[in-house]
């Protein structure tokens, strides 16, 4: 079968109406880098609400910054690893901030709140200093996830306690049993589930007036975290960000990989003096530039 020139123009004109216009065009290169996606996904995978961060542009501020990161993670702080539990967190580079399309040029606001569909439902401006301490983390952070009055936390957790098996709402009741055994049992019952249930485990702790059921979900929360894996993306480490590595430099020191350097047999030749001691270094988070 041929086509004459008119016959083709007309075929052509009437395909995005019958195969639509983006398969047809083969649709625009998606430029948002995967791990952006990968959150996405996670976010409305498991209803949660993301958090992105916009990093300093400055090198100086963005080490500060990833120092800050490191130490609320490692930290004894569990009220701030609830917040992680409880949320996707991301920090994006000023460079891929046009790319993630979460920021449109022009805009000065480095902190947006994503509802779990990853729609941008608030935006306002963080500074540095709230990150400096666990607890100055928490008053920023947990009104902008949570809501006021923890509205958006009270919503998914009614949302699971609605479809929480018969085991759950057992071990919830657990916690606050005449005999030790009882509470134990409901406490590692709790934690068996907590990926699934962690918003529900956070509201409760929040608003029970129980004090050692409070006690006991917050432990639970905190175990739960610590059994993450600290170096995969995820509540433990940001989208976006990871853990530098580093190898052997010259004369036993140490020097940080880049992002993008490819292994090497062979780095720098030591001078073959003796490495008198090892300083402490405080570790910090880098983040994705792709």
């Amino acid at each position: 079968m041929s086509l004459d020139r008119r016959a083709f123009l007309k075929l052509t004109a009437a395909a995005p109406c019958i195969f639509g216009l983006r398969q047809l065009l083969l649709q625009e290169t998606d430029a948002r880098p995967e791990w952006y996606k990968q959150a996405l996904s996670r976010m409305k995978e498991r209803k949660l609400h993301g958090v992105v961060v916009i990093a300093p542009a400055a090198e100086p501020e963005q080490l500060e910054l990833g120092k800050q990161l490191w130490d609320l993670l490692d930290g004894d702080f569990p009220e701030a690893h609830e917040l992680f539990v409880t949320g996707v967190f991301m920090v994006v580079t000023p460079a891929l901030a046009g790319a993630t399309g979460v920021r449109t040029a022009g805009e000065n606001e480095n902190r947006f709140l994503l509802d779990p569909e990853g729609k941008r439902v608030a935006a306002d401006s963080v500074e540095l200093k709230s990150f400096e301490s666990a607890d100055a983390f928490v008053a920023s952070f947990a009104p902008l996830l949570h809501g006021e009055s923890d509205k958006r936390l009270k919503a998914r957790a009614d949302e699971l306690v609605a479809t929480a098996p018969a085991d759950v709402q057992d071990a919830l009741r657990d916690l606050a049993a005449d005999t030790l055994e009882t509470r134990e049992r409901g406490s590692a019952a709790l934690l068996e589930r907590a990926g699934d249930f962690a918003p529900l485990y956070a509201h409760r702790r929040r608003t029970d007036a129980d004090p050692e059921v409070r006690s006991r979900l917050r432990t639970v929360l905190e175990c739960h975290y610590r059994s993450l894996a600290a170096d995969q993306p995820g509540a433990r480490l940001p989208f976006g960000t990871r853990i530098p590595k580093f190898r052997e430099g010259g004369c036993g020191g140490l020097r940080e990989v880049s992002e993008n350097e490819k292994d090497r047999v062979q780095d720098m030749v030591a001078c073959g003096m003796g490495r008198v001691g090892d300083r402490k270094v405080r570790m910090f988070l880098r983040f994705l530039t792709k």
